[in-house]
């Protein structure tokens, strides 16, 4: 039982605790099951950490068994001066392994993460910082009064400093002498002189005019030996809570890298300074980090408390900026602001197009796309406010890091996968890689209708329909001229009539556009994403990933144009007989199959599997002028070869 009760004392030392019999028997009480001791000697019950099991520095600890690292240790012997340790509990503080406790204690405490950080670690993959939290990382596990720092001329002199005061002439004077308590201090050969509330550098002038009331004819110089000490509470949402004794000098935020700094749930940007049981100031950290600002950053008195409050809303900035953190918001702030607070945008370039994105059940969602000079998208940023939890992914795909220019290459991600939005393609990366690291599609991911769109091919596929679309206008044009020379009046009437039908038909094929699509060439309807190709994709491509569709569409020359529900069992023939089957004016054997996957069956798969989401066509028979059956037929054929069935078919049907 005393090597236990040793091992805990030894806990509690290291953790910085006024050691006392009371506090000893917390412990104890506290270990064994028993109730809170609320008796402690030499600091302060401490405000545990929320998220801590009670108590700011020790987990499963009460409130009432640990104390705060301070300078000082108050001993368990009153005969002992305040300040000065029994020699068991200073052997204790200089053992190795007591240090090296500490400083174990303190970093697994800095290192815990907030329920924030873990919930945007499971939404993005990613592992963000606090903002400002690495200021506090690297302080000393104990903080002492740095006993040689240079004391400025506007201190103020007061009880506890320890002043030299040395005199030569017609006075002997060599006298270090302590401030009492009523501000005074004595000299021996002169009397009491009250010195509290003088200015260090007034100090000299004041003494040599006190004495010289006296004496005559003599010199003076007077220096500070030691300043006092203050002793200040730190409260609330801090590392290690508790009482601390400081030097004089010391500000606030002495006493904030004494106790490591707001824990995680403690807020950076409302810490409050109380005076009297006044608020005094409220000091903003942000201000200090972002701009060097200390102007609110007071000396410190004697009694003074510092409460940290639990931390405000908080948001998440990732994406191309030079510090991806977790920002505190204190009032309403935009995501410029946070731009701001990140360090601006990592880039060797001028901004020209940013792509903002929020985090929305997992998937990223663009919000915003910018394309302009930098200063009008700094003007759009700040009108895009911030709202409590959210992430925000901000980005330039013409971006490039300071310390190397690559080419970087983007694609974008719609529809029913696991992640959307504008996505950075690593080295060589494949369309299944891509969607295997976003985490796949969900569960109402249709991948056999995947749409992977290419504006290089959209380019070509538009060439080859223009040039189709002129060859065809210009043999039209050369065909009719001729057959309008006819001196046969009923042959130049067919003619020109076939002519506006011509006419009309190029008029609306100019209207269709290529979209680029890449078909996959998947198996069947039944495709995963494992199932996809390692077809390597390029910057500016577009995968879509739509919802599986419940139903197949026939449409064109059949009784019935409509939508049926799909079923694994039906076959095209099966479909058109639902349709009421062909009309007369029906071309069946140029039947065709438009497939979700982009591809066309043609007329010889009246038996085959039909897919969810396709639609079966059956064309108007024509009879408007020779050539022109032959013709359309073309066009179709060309169209949906290029991948444009829908955007044909649209143009087509009503001829």
């Amino acid at each position: 039982m005393r090597y236990l009760r040793h091992i805990f004392l030894l806990l509690i030392i290291a953790a910085g605790a006024a050691v006392s019999p009371i506090t000893t028997q917390a412990v104890q009480n506290d270990f064994m099951g028993s109730g809170s001791n609320d008796g402690t000697t030499g600091s302060s019950n401490q405000s545990g950490d929320a998220n801590s099991g009670g108590n700011g520095a020790y987990p499963g600890f009460s409130n009432s068994t640990l104390s705060t690292s301070t300078p000082s240790i108050t001993s368990s012997d009153s005969n002992l001066p305040a300040g000065q340790a029994s020699n068991s509990q200073a052997a204790l503080l200089k053992d190795p392994r007591t240090k090296a406790m500490q400083d174990s204690t303190l970093t697994v405490l800095q290192k815990k993460k907030s329920t924030f950080q873990i919930y945007i670690e499971s939404s993005t993959g990613r592992s963000l910082d606090i903002f400002g939290k690495d200021l506090f990382r690297d302080v000393p596990s104990t903080f002492a009064p740095v006993k040689t720092t240079q004391v400025n001329s506007d201190y103020v002199i007061g009880p506890g400093d320890v002043l030299q005061i040395r005199g030569w002439g017609m006075v002997n004077i060599d006298v270090t002498a302590t401030v009492d308590r009523s501000g005074s201090i004595y000299i021996k050969t002169v009397g009491s002189i009250q010195v509290a509330g003088v200015h260090y550098r007034d100090l000299q002038g004041y003494l040599h005019k006190a004495i010289g009331r006296i004496y005559r004819n003599f010199q003076l110089t007077t220096s500070i030996v030691q300043t006092r000490s203050v002793q200040v509470y730190v409260v609330g949402n801090a590392i290690r809570p508790g009482s601390y004794t400081l030097g004089s000098m010391s500000t606030l935020l002495n006493a904030l890298f004494a106790s490591g700094g707001p824990s995680i749930t403690g807020s950076l940007r409302n810490i409050k300074l109380k005076r009297g049981g006044t608020s005094l100031i409220t000091f903003d950290l942000y201000d200090m980090l972002l701009f060097g600002d200390k102007s609110s950053d007071v000396a410190l008195q004697d009694a003074d408390v510092i409460y940290i409050p639990p931390v405000g809303p908080q948001i998440a900035l990732l994406g191309d900026v030079k510090n991806p953190a977790i920002f505190e918001l204190r009032q309403k702030s935009s995501i410029a602001d946070a731009v701001t607070w990140a360090g601006g945008f990592d880039s060797a370039a001028d901004l020209k197009q940013v792509i903002v994105q929020k985090n929305v059940d997992s998937q990223f969602q663009t919000v915003a796309e910018l394309q302009a000079d930098w200063s009008s998208i700094a003007k759009n940023l700040s009108q895009l406010d911030l709202q409590p939890s959210d992430i925000i992914r901000v980005f330039s795909p013409s971006s490039a890091p300071l310390e190397v220019k690559i080419h970087r290459e983007f694609v974008r991600v719609d529809g029913e996968v696991k992640q959307n939005g504008v996505f950075e393609l690593e080295h060589g990366e494949t369309l299944h890689h891509l969607l295997t690291r976003l985490g796949g599609v969900t569960e109402k991911g249709y991948v056999f209708g995947t749409r992977l769109n290419r504006e290089s091919v959209r380019k070509a596929q538009q060439a080859k329909i223009d040039e189709s679309i002129d060859r065809f206008e210009r043999d039209s044009q050369a065909n009719n001229k001729q057959q309008l020379t006819s001196t046969d009046p009923l042959q130049a009437a067919a003619a020109a009539s076939q002519s506006q039908v011509q006419m009309d038909l190029i008029k609306k094929l100019k209207q269709v556009k290529s979209e680029g699509r890449i078909i996959l060439s998947l198996k069947n309807s039944n495709a995963r994403v494992e199932d996809l190709p390692e077809f390597p994709l390029k910057d500016g491509d577009r995968v879509y990933i739509p919802e599986r569709p419940l139903t197949v569409d026939v449409i064109g020359a059949v009784y019935q144009q409509n939508t049926f529900i799909f079923s694994p069992r039906k076959s095209v023939k099966d479909y058109l007989v639902m349709a009421g089957g062909v009309s007369p004016t029906g071309e069946r054997s140029e039947l065709y199959r438009i497939c979700a996957d982009g591809t066309v069956q043609g007329n010889n798969h009246n038996s085959s599997k039909v897919n969810p989401g396709d639609a079966i066509v059956i064309p108007e028979r024509l009879q408007r002028g020779p050539g022109l059956v032959a013709t359309i037929s073309q066009f179709t054929s060309i169209l949906y070869q290029l991948g444009m069935g829908a955007a044909g078919l649209a143009v087509l049907k009503n001829l």
